[in-house]
């Protein structure tokens, strides 16, 4: 019997740039600029990687240096116009990134060279460049949803993108979701411990409805004085980043091993939420936002041995 194997019309996998970008490599110094600027400005995400599948940690670094550069669009100008501009710039870059021709940078080139061995889906790379461009200019998010969907695009659009680089087949609903429910944790516990550093920026991520719940009034915040209602906010969102951290562990057990390493960001949003809880949720304490020092390394290399996150 003669069997015809039939071709995709227009498969991607046939274009020019598609062979580009399945050919792309980055440099040594592209990769290890990456790696640098995550060790510097990220401790937390770099200690993460390193507990991370040894083919995933390049891709890791790339998206977290990303994330870095674009995250510092909005505390580098005054200026929105200058802002969007920059994430302009940024979405030009990932489009050539994402075809296998990146500019003359190291975190394009090192995206490049991620996209060409993992596939990476472009829509989580322009989420997060969506959420950026955003917020640029927000004083205070107007409700816990819009915190909420902040955090999915962008702390969840890495988690997601993290997945993809381990998974050499589509990762399965229920990874995703856990993707997205661990992002969900991390982003609200960080954007909690780093309120002293906003309010100096100006701005608040305790969103108009949870502030006026409590009672909360801006000017307080963005002058750093602390109260018993600005504690009972931040509680509330606390204990939306523990449920969301209690559901992607329901789910734990039927993910992979390769899948559950890379959602190990769980631990450092759990440490915050201890460290916030063991200080009465007292925002601008130092003692809130203290490093962790050896107890981040320690849970992951427990969480690693015994599979868990």
């Amino acid at each position: 019997m003669l069997i015809v194997r039939r071709l995709p019309v227009a498969c991607p996998a046939t274009t020019a740039a598609a062979l580009g970008r399945r050919r792309y490599r980055a440099s040594a110094e592209a990769l290890n600029f990456c790696v640098d600027l995550v060790r510097q400005q990220d401790r937390e995400r770099y200690t993460c990687n390193m507990f991370a599948p040894t083919d995933a940690r390049a891709a890791l670094f790339a998206l977290h240096a990303f994330n870095l550069e674009t995250a510092k669009v909005r505390t580098s100008t005054a200026d929105q116009n200058i802002g969007r501009m920059r994430i302009a710039w940024w979405r030009q870059t990932l489009s050539q990134a994402l075809e296998g021709n990146p500019p003359d940078h190291p975190v394009a080139q090192a995206l490049a060279q991620a996209h060409a061995r993992h596939g990476l889906t472009a829509r989580f790379l322009e989420q997060l460049l969506d959420a950026r461009e955003a917020d640029l200019g927000v004083l205070q998010p107007e409700t816990r949803e819009d915190v909420l969907m902040y955090c999915e695009r962008t702390a969840g659009a890495l988690l997601l993108l993290a997945v993809e680089c381990v998974q050499a087949s589509p990762p399965s609903d229920k990874a995703e979701l856990a993707a997205v429910h661990v992002g969900t944790a991390l982003g609200l516990a960080t954007l909690l411990r780093g309120a002293s550093v906003h309010a100096q920026q100006r701005c608040t991520y305790i969103p108009v409805d949870v502030a006026e719940r409590h009672g909360v009034r801006i000017k307080q915040v963005l002058e750093l004085k602390p109260s018993a209602e600005l504690a009972d906010a931040a509680a509330e969102l606390a204990y939306e980043a523990d449920a969301h951290l209690l559901a992607a562990r329901s789910l734990r057990s039927q993910l992979p091993t390769e899948v559950r390493a890379v959602l190990l960001p769980a631990v450092v949003a759990d440490l915050i939420l201890q460290q916030l809880q063991r200080h009465a949720y007292a925002l601008f304490s130092p003692e809130a936002a203290a490093p962790f020092g050896l107890r981040l390394p320690v849970r992951l290399m427990w969480s690693g041995f015994a599979g868990t996150y």
